[in-house]
Parts: C-alpha cells; structure tokens; sequence
C-alpha cells in the first residue's frame, strides 16, 4: 500500500508543479509591460468635451447618475449630442480594442436604446467603415427604472487609420419611453 500511497503522491506534486509552471509562463517576460486599460475619454455631461453640438434639449437635469446632468434621448429627440474626434487625437497608435461603458436609466425592456460606437472616414462622415452597437435593455444586469453598468469590447478593424474619426452616441432605437445615459467612459487595452 506504501508504493501505490507514492504514486498517487508522485503524481499529485507533478501536477502542482505543472500547474506553477503554467502560471509563471502565463506572466508577461522580462521587458515587456502588463496590459493595462487606459482611459482615452470620460464625460459626465457636466461639460461637453468632445460632444458636438451647444448643450441641446437633450442633455437634462431631471436624473443624473453623477453630478447635475445627463443625456436622455426620447420620442421628440431621438439622439443624443455625438463625440466625435479623430483616432489620431486620442492615441498615438493603431488601437486594437476599445471598451465603452456608461451607466444607463431604461425604464423597461421593450425600451431597448443602444449606445453607437463608429468609425468614419475623415473624408465621409456619413457612411461608417465600422459600427458597434451596446443594445442597453438586454445588458446584463437586467435592471430597469434604476441606473446599471453596461459596458462592451469592441475588436477594431486593422485598416483603419490616425485621421479615421470615432463617433459616439446614444440612440433611442426601439424604445418609446425616456432612456438617460450618464458617466460614458472609453479606454483601451495599453
């Protein structure tokens, strides 16, 4: 029984030495950084950095996640103010993945808004190249008529370029009632 007590033993510490091996190759290698997401872009709304436009009815005081104002898009105004800048202005390189996150108010599923993240030709603002859309009533945590978290990653293509233009905006979408978005945040991995 002692023998067979070994094998198992033997056994046991080879895999918890395979499993240490694992993890040390898993660390980044001398010289190089570890990943870390960089904030290129954060508003509020308080004021409309990025944000085109003068503060437009859309922009409101009546429920706010953090500060005074946020954005709501309705029946009568059904997009928000647009961020719009060229890649160039906010990163040095060719980004590969951007996150987009915001805390949203949606008052029920049915009210299914998206925030539209795009990517525009310097020379065609109208006709993206790429779009994404964070679809905000069927984003986990299914919360409605509170404030919740949504947030996506979005792979970018590999020919777009410094002078392409990011565009972001909340769109009503399906939603026929009020749907508000506050604390909008943009990073990537660095």
């Amino acid at each position: 029984m002692t023998g067979q007590i070994n094998y198992y033993t033997t056994n046991r510490l080879i895999g918890l030495l395979a499993a240490v091996m694992l993890l040390i190759s898993c660390q980044p290698k001398d010289g190089r950084q570890k990943l870390e997401e960089r904030e290129l872009m954060h508003n509020s709304f308080e004021e409309l950095g990025g944000w085109h436009g003068e503060r437009p009815a859309t922009i409101v005081t009546e429920k706010a996640h953090t500060g005074h104002y946020a954005v709501r898009v309705n029946i009568a105004e059904p997009y928000s103010p647009t961020y719009r800048v060229p890649l160039g202005t906010l990163v040095k390189h060719r980004p590969r993945r951007l996150t987009i996150s915001a805390w949203v108010w949606v008052p029920r599923s049915a009210d299914d808004a998206m925030i539209v993240v795009a990517i525009t030709p310097p020379n065609d603002r109208e006709h993206p190249v790429f779009t994404k859309n964070v679809y905000l009533a069927n984003s986990s945590p299914i919360h409605f008529q509170k404030w919740k978290k949504v947030s996506r990653s979005i792979d970018l293509p590999a020919d777009i370029h410094a002078d392409s233009e990011l565009v972001v905006y909340l769109w009503l979408g399906y939603a026929k009632q009020p749907v508000y978005m506050d604390d909008i945040t943009l990073t990537e991995l660095w």
